[in-house]
């Protein structure tokens, strides 16, 4: 009976132990998933090794001074240098097509293949050109062995003098006939190769008169007004190509404003369709004539450093500093990063820790960002990086 007694308080011993084992994983599971869940959405971290693995370097948000602004609204624009009209020198009906809207084209790429009646009759003239002076040639040589001959026969007594004079003539004559077939055949062959774009090499091939339309330099492909089987004629834009890497702002801005700015001056162009799209820009020109209707007059501006978002058309602002500098704040451009469309930096708010920030920004200052909103003087924030801060911030968003 002893034994029975003991036995069941064993039991009971290592059920309560057992019990409050259960209760202490629970317990610390609970602390664990409390401590996950204290972490807000809009945080990030990054521990000490991660940062230099990553070589991500930290920058202060600076206090300093920027000029009042003037803002103007505006369009960006192709430069008249870099867009070129493609289209071709004859008529033609268009055999096919081989680029298409949007393209990126290198200089001499045939862009399409016309067929031509020109094409074939400036062949025609370029074969009787060749023959033309194949037979001169014959004529030429045949009268230098006259000629040669009739000198031995004067020395030997055998003609008179006359003959030899005229010999010699005739020799002048068809060289002179020789040099004229010659010119011809260079001016066929540039009519050819210069004005439809046919090489004469190509003379022999399967017999189509097919003027190609050649890219006359490299750039985008911008508008595109061919399709195979369509007729053109030489007042056709057959395609408009644009160089992308050299673009205008044309700003629209009042009297007051213009008496302010000069050519050389710097300014800020911003495309509020494309998130982040802002860039440096220099005046280049202050206008011609004011718009009568709307008394305003198109400044433009050369971008710096243009990228593959903007194209002409877009609607675009300028921002030119016209008046006294105040306080502002600025970043690194580097700093910023678009999350959800919006203008994010990465503020430090713990050695390994990051709270993602939403910021306003303005123009750029000698390479660096102005804050409108959103940071306080002091704070650091993670520059070179920022990247792979915000990679990390996806990740973890996709992995909850």
């Amino acid at each position: 009976m002893m034994r029975t007694r003991k036995y069941f308080t064993m039991v009971s011993l290592a059920c309560a132990l057992l019990s409050g084992c259960r209760q202490s994983n629970k317990a610390e599971t609970a602390a664990t998933e409390n401590k996950a869940s204290n972490k807000q959405p809009d945080q990030l971290t990054l521990t000490s090794k991660a940062q230099t693995e990553q070589n991500i370097v930290l920058a202060p948000v600076e206090s300093g001074r920027a000029p009042s602004g003037y803002l103007a609204k505006g369009k960006i624009a192709l430069p008249d240098n870099a867009t070129w009209r493609v289209g071709v020198l004859a008529e033609g009906r268009v055999d096919s097509v081989n680029a298409n809207l949007g393209d990126t084209v290198s200089r001499g790429q045939i862009l399409a293949k016309v067929h031509s009646h020109d094409v074939h009759e400036a062949r025609a003239a370029y074969a009787n050109a060749i023959a033309e002076r194949t037979r001169t040639q014959a004529a030429e040589a045949l009268a230098q062995k006259n000629y040669e001959r009739s000198q031995r026969l004067y020395q030997l007594k055998a003609e008179p003098l006359v003959a030899v004079e005229d010999a010699k003539q005739q020799v002048v004559n068809a060289q002179s006939a020789t040099h004229e077939a010659d010119n011809n055949v260079h001016r066929e062959e540039a009519h050819l190769s210069e004005i439809l774009g046919v090489l004469p090499s190509t003379m022999h091939d399967d017999g189509q008169d097919l003027m190609p339309i050649k890219a006359p330099a490299g750039g985008h492909i911008l508008m595109k007004n061919v399709t195979p089987g369509a007729i053109l004629s030489p007042s056709t834009d057959a395609f408009v190509i644009g160089d992308l890497r050299h673009l205008w702002m044309l700003a629209s801005v009042d009297a007051a404003a213009l008496a302010k700015l000069k050519v050389g001056e710097r300014a800020t162009v911003i495309v509020p369709d494309v998130p982040g799209a802002t860039y440096e820009g220099k005046i280049t020109n202050l206008g011609q004539e004011f718009d009568p209707t709307t008394r305003l007059i198109q400044v433009r501006i050369a971008i710096t450093h243009p990228d593959s978002r903007l194209r002409p058309e877009m609607l675009a602002n300028a921002e030119f500093a016209v008046g006294e500098a105040k306080p502002a704040l600025f970043i690194p451009q580097d700093a910023v990063q678009q999350v959800n469309g919006e203008d994010v930096v990465f503020v430090q708010i713990a050695p390994e820790e990051f709270r993602v920030q939403t910021v306003a920004l303005g123009e750029i200052v000698n390479g660096k960002v102005r804050v409108l909103q959103g940071l306080s003087a002091g704070q650091r924030v993670i520059s070179r990086g920022s990247f792979v801060a915000k990679s990390e911030l996806l990740k973890a968003s996709i992995g909850d």
